[in-house]
């Protein structure tokens, strides 16, 4: 099977078994902002915020190991690191309960109430079911049952919309949790079960050598986490702070349209890593490489155009009235996304050559500029400061690691991008201050007109790829 097509094929059954997991706040948008206040909203944002932040250094961020390590080891070594990282993982998830209990008393003691204190429960019991969902997930794609991979994520999709439309109705945000919590661990025991993971624990293969080993490539990662926790989130404990939990709520819906592009690019991300892990010491790479980032670039600018032009009308179908503001913010978070996906495109050549350190160099650049201007902008220009810290961040860290991975592999016509990037401003330039919707629509065509120009020759480029894959079929 050629790499293309390999790559294909992982996306397709990645798509299927994870698109759904990582879409399903977008696609019960409607009914949340329907049956939640803007406030209710807004908490459930922060703490699902703060789960993804707690998760990574709480758990190692060892789930990213357990899909790299058994990989096509033998049966024993597969029960060693399986054993091994579920043991510890559990060990260091009742020390986090303890942990929080003290910190929650401590809070109360002085009186310090936030939307976190008075959730930091279903902080906890989220960050459990959540690494266990994706612990075995991940587990089961390494051992290659993939179609239980599959499963597992189609089966969490439809267990949040349905408990989704049971609890919430009643019992408002608590029903939210519920629905979240109970959703997790249904996925996680269906993978334990059906990809028999609970075949491959046992007492005799814990090997803390093993787990040594797990940690060693997961803990470099765990400072990737916090950076991207600051590059992306650290606006949320601010945002409170200046503008309130209700601003919180205008935030959250604007950045679900941004977020389902690069929720979609990470379903992508996973195959691709695959592809990238499989393909980066062969000759004809840097020809792959690029021919898959020059596509995947166009498309998500093509994403960027599209969302800059419709936010009105897509926040106005996907959001309650009460949400309607949001929509202002829309168009510069979706440059976000572009420079977010380019990270994750970029930095799957450090998963390769297995140099986890990159991450971890760049993220620092990122979410140095996070840190510095959310503190100087959000005071002066509220939301919009917010807005333009994140983008800036995901610039910075998308241009970083472009460095970090020249030395692997270089990009080819690099010019390119910077026109494209630079098209993508004016359309939201145009957005913001072009009134008259003729004269709008108008510029919208020259620019896109334009953005075609630029790209003209990605029919040879495909044509190269086209050849590259049938020379590799007609030698096997």
């Amino acid at each position: 099977m050629s790499k293309y097509k390999r790559l294909g094929k992982n996306t397709f059954f990645v798509f299927l078994g994870n698109a759904g997991s990582k879409l399903i706040g977008f696609i019960m948008l409607p009914f949340y902002t329907k049956w939640l206040t803007v406030e209710e909203y807004g908490t459930s944002d922060n703490v699902l915020v703060y789960v993804g932040l707690l998760l990574a250094v709480v758990t190692l961020s060892i789930s990213d190991s357990i899909f790299i390590f058994p990989k096509d080891q033998e049966l024993e070594k597969q029960k060693q690191y399986f054993s091994s990282s579920l043991t510890y993982s559990i060990l260091l998830l009742i020390s986090t309960g303890i942990l929080l209990f003290g910190i929650k008393e401590i809070l109360i003691s002085y009186n310090i109430l936030h939307s976190i204190t008075a959730n930091i429960w279903y902080v906890y019991f989220l960050i459990i079911v959540i690494f266990l969902q994706t612990f075995l997930q991940q587990f089961s794609q390494s051992i290659n049952k993939i179609k239980i991979y599959t499963i597992s994520g189609i089966l969490l999709t439809f267990s949040t919309a349905l408990l989704s439309f049971i609890l919430i109705p009643k019992f408002g945000l608590d029903g939210f949790f519920a629905a979240q919590i109970v959703s997790y661990l249904i996925a996680a025991l269906y993978t334990l079960m059906h990809a028999g993971a609970y075949r491959y624990f046992s007492f005799k293969a814990i090997d803390r050598s093993r787990y040594q080993e797990m940690i060693k490539y997961s803990i470099p990662l765990i400072p990737n986490a916090v950076m991207w926790w600051l590059v992306g989130s650290l606006n949320r404990p601010l945002i409170e702070e200046y503008l309130g939990i209700y601003t919180i709520g205008l935030f959250a819906v604007a950045y679900k349209l941004p977020s389902l592009i690069i929720a979609l690019f990470s379903v992508v991300m996973v195959s691709w890593q695959i592809s990238v892990i499989e393909e980066h010491k062969k000759e004809d790479y840097e020809k792959f490489y690029n021919g898959v980032f020059r596509l995947v670039f166009v498309i998500l600018s093509f994403g960027v155009i599209f969302l800059s032009i419709t936010s009105k009308t897509l926040i106005g179908i996907i959001a309650a009235p009460k949400f309607i503001a949001a929509a202002d913010y829309v168009p510069i978070l979706s440059l976000s996304a572009l420079f977010c996906s380019v990270s994750g495109l970029v930095g799957a050549n450090f998963s390769a050559t297995r140099e986890s350190k990159y991450y971890f160099y760049s993220s620092v650049w990122g979410a140095a500029v996070a840190v510095i201007f959310n503190i100087i902008l959000i005071p002066l220009w509220g939301l919009y400061g917010a807005v333009a810290t994140i983008v800036l961040s995901h610039f910075v860290m998308a241009l970083s690691r472009i460095k970090y991975s020249w030395k692997i592999v270089k990009i080819t016509n690099a010019y390119k991008y910077f026109f494209m990037i630079i098209i993508n401003g004016f359309v939201i330039i145009s957005t913001f201050y072009i009134p008259n919707i003729v004269l709008r629509t108008v510029v919208y065509l020259v620019l896109i007109l334009v953005f075609v120009i630029v790209n003209i020759d990605m029919k040879k480029d495909l044509k190269t790829a086209y050849l590259l894959v049938k020379s590799k079929v007609n030698k096997k």
